[in-house]
C-alpha cells in the first residue's frame, strides 16, 4: 500500500516498544481530537491532524508504536481506518498474525475507554 521503505520491525520489537509506551503513559486514556472524531463516537485514529489536515502527530496507542518503530506519519495515514493486523499487512510488516491479533486486542481495550497500562495488562497479564 505504502511506497516508501519500512524499516525491518519484528513481533519482538513491536512488544518491546508497546512496553515500552506504555510504561511512559500507564495512565493515558486516549481520546481523539475533537474535530476528527465530531458524533463523538470514539474513533480512534493512527495519526492526528489539526483541522487543517496538517498531520501532528501519532495517535492511538497501535499508531504510537509503530511511528516509534519508524513508520512516518505518513505511511499510517494511507492505513487509517484498518484494524491493527489490517494496518500490519497494508504496511506490508505483519511479522506474526498473533501479534496482529494481539495490537488488535490492546487497541480495543484502548478504544473501550481502558488506559493503556490496563489494555496491555488485560492482554499480556503483566505490568509494563
Amino acid at each position: 500500500m505504502t511506497t516508501e521503505t519500512i524499516p525491518a520491525i519484528t513481533k519482538e520489537s513491536i512488544k518491546a516498544t508497546l512496553r515500552e509506551v506504555v510504561k511512559e503513559n500507564p495512565d493515558k486514556v486516549y481520546v481523539a481530537p475533537k474535530h476528527m472524531d465530531p458524533e463523538g463516537f470514539g474513533s480512534c485514529f493512527y495519526v492526528h491532524k489539526d483541522e487543517e489536515g496538517n498531520q501532528l502527530g501519532a495517535g492511538c496507542i497501535v499508531g504510537t508504536v509503530l511511528h516509534r518503530l519508524g513508520i512516518s506519519l505518513e505511511a499510517l495515514s494511507q492505513v487509517e481506518g484498518l484494524s491493527a493486523p489490517g494496518a500490519l499487512t497494508g504496511l506490508d510488516l505483519d511479522p506474526d498474525t498473533h501479534m496482529g491479533a494481539q495490537l488488535r486486542r490492546v487497541q480495543m481495550a484502548q478504544d473501550r475507554g481502558h488506559t493503556w497500562g490496563q489494555a496491555y495488562y488485560a492482554e499480556f497479564g503483566e505490568q509494563a
